[in-house]
């Protein structure tokens, strides 16, 4: 009779009929009269209520049955899964159940919910020759939480395949070390990894690197607006490469799901890049603090180095946490003049791979004519478009106007003069060949973009005009170029006085 009615709730078991097998367990329970008939039911029992969703009752048995038959390695295996709210017996019926089988397996789930539990130690107390190949994830999980980031790298490098978990976990040790190489080796071996948490690791790469429109690429794989932090690096990458539009659209995709004054200020900033000054105003109205930046940023003619100090750096603990107010400053530092202040920004503590500090460090070397030093690191970057820019501005600074003109030829992006800066470039270098003229259609030609460098334009057609005799059209630019840098005023009122 039992053997029948067993085979009756297995039946009902496929089909999910949760309640009606209950019933028969519990009949089953009553005229069972052998230990091992107990046990096959006991179990049953347990697993038919974790299947239906009872997990107290699926536990009580679990706990009953290994009262009677304290080794049964089926009965450990569902205990396991059912624990996930009490971690110490879970790994108590894991280690259990690799004392008893000693499989590999076992010990890897052992080890896992070890350091799921941050019991890191313990896991790596485990470590033998043959151990670390089986377990090599798990081992490498804990050198990574435990600091000890070359031990994890040489681990997870001494695997033959690496399965895409282990890949992304070899990536953020590298991502760690800054070992850029050996990151972007990783990058193209996971390059068809759907996996969310894979793609959200590579954007914040490529996003360190200064890569947006890799950014922008790898969004399109996920969908980022269930990712805040990720859909805000897309919005930042489609903000610094102009693409103001669709910087907008996710910035106020984030703002609506995500109460964050750090977001608002970046949907502020798009804005400012649109021109729309009173939505970016109105964005910030419940956030004083990055108001009174944004204010600053508005009013950049009337910034000095003691303002700049006094408004920024009273707030320097929530902006330092924000890069892009940060960089913000750092532009206008350098915009300005205001050096020191950019230098300050510089040494703030960040992630040794977000090169952006590393552009800035170079930006002012190249102002500080330390051309040695900003050539080194030029060299190492020279790949990044970021970066060969900044090279066009080290051989404008020493009138290499040969290297810059091979320089800007050899890139298609910069040739085709997409960049403000590039045409700037450009008219330099007709400029030191002497065809003025040509110099003066290119520059107005960068003039017409955006208004970041504005100031650099005009203070160059002032020169060009004077070149070609045009003196009230150079006074002109100078004039506009003085509105946009004081600094310039006393060279205004003195070539105005020799008119």
């Amino acid at each position: 009779m039992i053997k029948e009615l067993l085979q009756e709730m297995f039946l009902l078991k496929e089909k999910g009929y949760y309640k009606q097998c209950i019933e028969i367990l519990y009949k089953l329970l009553e005229i069972s009269d052998s230990k091992e008939e107990t046990v096959e039911i006991m179990y049953e029992l347990a697993e038919v209520y974790f299947f239906s969703g009872n997990i107290e009752r699926a536990v009580h048995y679990t706990d009953k049955l290994l009262e009677i038959l304290p080794e049964h390695i089926n009965t450990l295996k569902l205990q396991i899964k059912l624990l996930g709210q009490n971690p110490q017996k879970r790994i108590a019926a894991a280690k259990k159940l690799y004392n008893l089988t000693n499989k590999p397996e076992d010990l890897k789930l052992y080890l896992a919910l070890l350091n799921k539990s941050r019991l890191y130690n313990e896991t790596l107390a485990f470590i033998t020759p043959e151990t670390q190949n089986y377990c090599y994830q798990e081992f490498a999980e804990a050198y990574f939480s435990t600091g000890e980031y070359t031990k994890a790298k040489e681990l997870l490098e001494s695997q033959p395949d690496l399965n895409e978990m282990s890949g992304l976990l070899l990536a953020k040790t590298c991502y760690i070390l800054n070992d850029i190489n050996a990151l972007k080796k990783i990058e193209i071996q996971l390059a068809d990894s759907l996996n969310p948490e894979v793609i959200k690791f590579f954007i914040q790469l490529e996003f360190d690197l200064m890569n947006y429109t890799n950014v922008i690429n790898l969004a399109g794989k996920i969908n980022i607006a269930a990712y805040p932090e990720t859909l805000y690096l897309t919005g930042l990458s489609c903000f610094y490469s102009k693409q103001t539009f669709n910087a907008k659209k996710y910035f106020n995709i984030l703002c609506e799901k995500v109460n964050n004054d750090k977001y608002k200020f970046a949907l502020a900033m798009a804005y400012v890049q649109a021109n729309q000054t009173s939505q970016a105003i109105e964005t910030l109205t419940q956030s004083p603090a990055y108001l009174k930046l944004l204010t600053l940023i508005l009013n950049e003619k009337a910034i000095t180095k003691n303002i700049l100090a006094k408004e920024f750096l009273t707030t320097f603990e929530l902006y330092q946490r924000d890069y892009l107010a940060l960089f913000t400053v750092a532009d206008i530092c350098f915009k300005r003049g205001l050096l020191s202040l950019a230098r300050d920004i510089i040494k703030l503590p960040h992630n040794p791979g977000n090169l952006r500090f590393i552009y800035y460090e170079t930006k002012l070397n190249i102002l500080e004519k330390d051309y040695e030093n900003a050539g080194k690191t030029l060299e190492k970057f020279k790949d990044n478009d970021n970066f060969a820019l900044l090279y066009a501005e080290l051989l404008n600074s020493q009138n290499n106007f040969s290297s810059l003109e091979n320089l800007l030829d050899s890139r298609q992006t910069y040739k085709k003069n997409e960049f403000e800066q590039c045409c700037y470039y450009y008219a330099r270098i007709l400029e030191a060949k002497g065809e003025y003229l040509r110099a003066i259609d290119i520059a107005q030609k960068g003039l017409g973009y955006v208004n970041n460098y504005s100031e650099m334009y005009y203070t160059l057609l002032y020169k060009l005009y004077k070149h070609i005799g045009n003196s009230q059209q150079a006074i002109y630019c100078l004039e506009k170029a003085a509105s946009l840098n004081p600094d310039l005023r006393p060279k205004l009122i003195s070539e105005t006085a020799n008119l």
